[in-house]
């Protein structure tokens, strides 16, 4: 998701994600089945791998208190990982980008400001901030935007960096970067327990300025740079998870189609990730169909809910206990988790948060934090 953007419509394409190559390849195929990559429950309930993830992405919180934002509940100022911790949260994911200070060409024409002039979101920041995530005992989701901007259904922009590469040159240099920055993440104690190769991908990566390297239309270039990016962080560490994200919460074939084209083109990932979003994906009825469905058909992948939010219409209705329902009771621990996409801020209408902002001081909601307490306690966690 982005700010105010269209990131998970149904408009977006999910024509490149059907075309290529279709296999109906076996639900065992591609899956990160081997033994020390295999998400099981074996150790439930350490902080890389909780019987449940009730995660969060608040990557913006680090910039928050960079300007002098607080954090209370009832009264009392808290970290925000303590805060969390508190109502259940268990779970963090950080989004990185290359070089955040650099400006972006948007594809639909103009250029897009930096993310951030001072380099929030880049591996510095990232590192510091796994590092508090870390010592807060919680486990941590890395997101590799792979681009300097928001990477998302309209738009996966090439890094300043990158931009005139051609695809071979290109994908060296995606796998020097994830390398160097697990390597930089493991060294300083901030290890990422999953890692996802890019954001929202169901359109392809590394799509403009020039040429489109990684359409869906051309599954042999996705998977060229997938795997690039995948040997990376094993390299370094296999036993981290992999994820691939997409925004098709609601819709379950344009997902299985996007798996089985993945898995025919040699990518191999534990983990696969659905935006749910109730102003873009639908009514949490659509997102029901489309995870059991995904574990029904691939009983060796897990599952999570990459990014979801409140309702829009009503942010402090059972929406939040729905959306985790749903993926807690995935058959034969399929369900690895949820994130809830910047619960601190109401990005704009589409995007609600559960905190209410005074001046400085950002305060849960109580109608929707308390959904947290009631799941901690449903789920056992």
């Amino acid at each position: 998701m982005s700010p105010g953007s269209d990131s998970g419509a149904s408009s977006a394409s999910s024509s490149g994600a059907s075309s290529g190559s279709n296999s109906g390849g076996g639900a065992d195929a591609g899956a990160g089945a081997d033994a020390e990559r295999d998400a099981t429950v074996a150790d439930s309930g350490s902080p890389s791998n909780p019987s449940f993830i009730l995660g969060a992405d608040i990557t913006w919180t680090q910039q928050d208190q960079a300007g002098g934002a607080t954090f209370t509940d009832k009264g009392v100022a808290l970290p925000i990982l303590q805060l969390l911790k508190n109502h259940g949260f268990n779970y963090i994911r950080l989004r990185t980008f290359v070089d955040p200070t650099q400006p972006a060409p948007n594809p639909a024409g103009g250029t897009f400001a930096p993310y951030s002039s001072q380099g929030f979101a880049d591996l510095t920041h990232t590192i510091a901030f796994g590092q508090e995530i870390k010592a807060a005992g919680m486990g941590f989701l890395l997101d590799f935007h792979m681009s300097d901007y928001w990477a998302d259904p309209g738009k996966q922009i090439k890094p300043a960096a990158w931009a005139n590469d051609d695809l071979p040159t290109l994908t060296m240099a995606l796998h020097d970067y994830a390398l160097n920055a697990i390597q930089q993440l493991v060294a300083a104690g901030a290890r990422p327990d999953m890692v996802q190769v890019g954001n929202e991908i169901t359109p392809g990566m590394e799509l403009s300025p020039g040429t489109a390297f990684g359409r869906t239309s051309n599954w042999t270039q996705v998977a060229q740079l997938l795997n690039a990016g995948i040997s990376a962080i094993r390299q370094v560490d296999p036993t981290i998870k992999i994820m691939l994200h997409i925004d098709k919460g609601g819709d379950l074939n344009t997902s299985v189609t996007y798996i089985n084209n993945a898995m025919a083109n040699g990518v191999t990932f534990d983990v696969f990730g659905e935006s749910c979003y109730i102003a873009f994906q639908g009514q949490p009825s659509g997102w029901q169909t489309t995870f059991k469905g995904l574990a029904a058909k691939f009983p060796n992948l897990k599952f999570v809910m990459a990014e979801y939010n409140s309702d829009p219409a009503n942010q402090t209705d059972t929406e939040l206990r729905q959306a985790n329902d749903i993926v807690f009771n995935l058959p034969n621990h399929q369900g690895l988790g949820t994130f809830f996409w910047e619960p601190t801020h109401h990005v704009n209408d589409n995007n609600p948060g559960i905190f209410t902002v005074t001046g400085n001081v950002y305060t849960p909601i109580s109608a929707c934090i308390d959904q947290y307490d009631q799941m901690k306690a449903a789920y056992g966690l």
